[in-house]
């Protein structure tokens, strides 16, 4: 019971998110919204133009291709459309040229489920043998104006889908990848500074633990970082909204910064599993000057990441300071202790693997300088004027009065 109440308050606060501002909650329920819809018009569509006396394959394809971004909804009408079509043709063809009996629905079955496998049909490729069971048990096979009748319906009610999926409110998914771009260089940055500030003050096994753990949980994030960037560019495609108030969003860029910082993640897991062997004394831990300094390193990591993929004149001049002081830090710390000698020489593999670890950080955020990208904010786009196709329309006419 109290798994129903605490299911219950989650959906009834996003659905109060979802009435207060933009965002996923919204789309979710917009969705909702415009398959119920489509389901609706698709089947009066049936009833009142096709004058269907079962109608029910338009409502259900209607239903099935209202989907989150308008390319996932046109692929899912085709994909059902053609599902729909090949179960059809196989029924008509066994029962036209074979008849049907227990032997050839073995075979016929058998041979819907191959071609229902293929992948170019995705999700719907059931649809096949689905199809073929029913005109071969309710129809002969050989009914054309069932035949007929079925295709028209499931053809009329994909289109139907797709175009209220398009003109109410079409799919555009722009807020949630940009707001989760921003989160995750703030996560990284702020790692990164714990660890710094750690190592000043001193660490124990279970601190190091507790930051290994960390940068591999947000590591294992940002594929899920990925399909929403992903998700959102898609959802410009094929988009009436995108076309009249196109968003200029640099998906490429937001990909680059994403993978840029899980790989850094990896680097910093690194330092994190060092860490928690030398404070488990598995090997010797590194003198608190080397930590001290080390810890600067990070600190200057950290900054760096915070203007990763900022543009503007004062964000790349930050970023290069910060880069280049990393690098002169974690260079000096190398040939410290190349030419040091050490009490332990169990130690060294301690100093080479964090020093290699923050280099090869060092060397990604460089890497990405001019390719990554970040939003400025997390609000609603607001597009430019000068971009899009009304901008356009309005400028040919002022020159044309001109």
């Amino acid at each position: 019971m109290s798994q129903w109440r605490d299911d219950t308050r989650t959906r009834l606060r996003a659905l109060g998110t979802a009435v207060r501002r933009p965002g996923p909650e919204r789309d979710a329920v917009m969705l909702l919204v415009k398959a119920a819809l489509a389901t609706v018009l698709a089947w009066q569509f049936a009833v009142r133009v096709l004058h269907s006396p079962v109608p029910f394959y338009a409502p259900m394809a209607a239903l099935l291709v209202v989907d989150r971004t308008m390319v996932r909804s046109i692929s899912a009408s085709a994909q059902r459309i053609a599902a729909v079509v090949l179960g059809l043709g196989v029924a008509w063809v066994v029962a036209t040229f074979v008849g049907v009996n227990a032997w050839t629905m073995f075979v016929v079955i058998l041979v819907a489920l191959v071609i229902g496998r293929w992948s170019r049909l995705g999700d719907h490729g059931i649809q096949v043998p689905a199809m073929v069971l029913l005109s071969l048990i309710t129809a002969g096979g050989t009914d054309e104006e069932f035949t007929s009748l079925t295709i028209v319906e499931t053809i009329a009610g994909g289109v139907i889908g797709v175009a209220v999926n398009a003109l109410v409110f079409a799919p555009l998914h722009l807020t949630k990848p940009r707001q989760r771009v921003t989160a995750l260089a703030d996560q990284v940055r702020d790692l990164l500074l714990e660890l710094a500030d750690g190592l000043r003050r001193g660490f124990d096994a279970e601190t190091a633990r507790g930051w290994y753990r960390r940068g591999g949980e947000i590591a294992d994030r940002t594929r899920y970082i990925v399909d929403d960037i992903r998700t959102g560019r898609e959802s410009t495609r094929f988009n009436p909204r995108e076309g009249i108030r196109p968003a200029d969003v640099h998906w490429e860029g937001y990909e680059r910064t994403v993978k840029t910082l899980r790989h850094v993640l990896w680097q910093v897991t690194g330092v994190g599993r060092t860490l928690v062997d030398a404070a488990d004394e598995r090997h010797p831990a590194p003198s608190p000057d080397f930590l001290s300094r080390y810890a600067d390193a990070l600190g200057s990591l950290a900054d760096a990441v915070q203007h990763l993929g900022l543009h503007d004149e004062d964000a790349t001049a930050a970023f290069d300071r910060s880069i280049g002081h990393a690098r002169d830090v974690l260079a000096e710390l190398r040939e410290e202790v190349r030419v040091t000698p050490l009490d332990d020489p169990e130690q060294w593999p301690v100093y080479g693997s964090l020093i290699s670890d923050a280099t090869r950080a060092v060397h990604e955020l460089e890497s990405a300088r001019d390719e990554a990208s970040r939003p400025t904010d997390t609000e609603p786009l607001r597009v430019t004027p000068q971009t899009g196709l009304w901008a356009r329309v309005t400028r040919r006419g002022g020159a044309a009065e001109s």
